[in-house]
């Protein structure tokens, strides 16, 4: 593997969770659903997460396009399809465990 091909496997490594906290994508999309567009670090506040995680989960959901960013404002909305998992896990960790967790800030 050349220097180069290490380099952009580490630059995703970092951009991305490391291990995905179902949880923490559920209080995300949750913020995002009843605030609208928030910015990084009010988003970061309001889901209880400690900002460089949040920006990791955030690359990961514009992956999936279930967010997307505003560069010139750095607003993140909730897309259709992020709506769509709204509906989907959301509603699920309702139904069957009861609660979605946020930590006591």
């Amino acid at each position: 593997m050349s220097s180069d091909e290490k380099h952009q496997n580490w630059d995703q490594q970092q951009q991305q969770p490391q291990k995905l906290d179902l949880y923490v994508v559920a209080r995300i999309i949750i913020v995002l659903k009843e605030k609208g567009s928030v910015n990084k670090t009010n988003l970061a506040t309001f889901a209880g997460l400690a900002y460089d995680r949040l920006a990791k989960y955030i690359s990961w959901m514009q992956e999936k396009k279930l967010v997307s960013t505003n560069d010139q404002d750095g607003l993140v909305t909730l897309t259709e399809e992020g709506l769509k998992s709204y509906e989907e896990l959301v509603d699920w960790i309702m139904r069957y465990i009861g609660a979605v967790r946020f930590p006591k800030v």
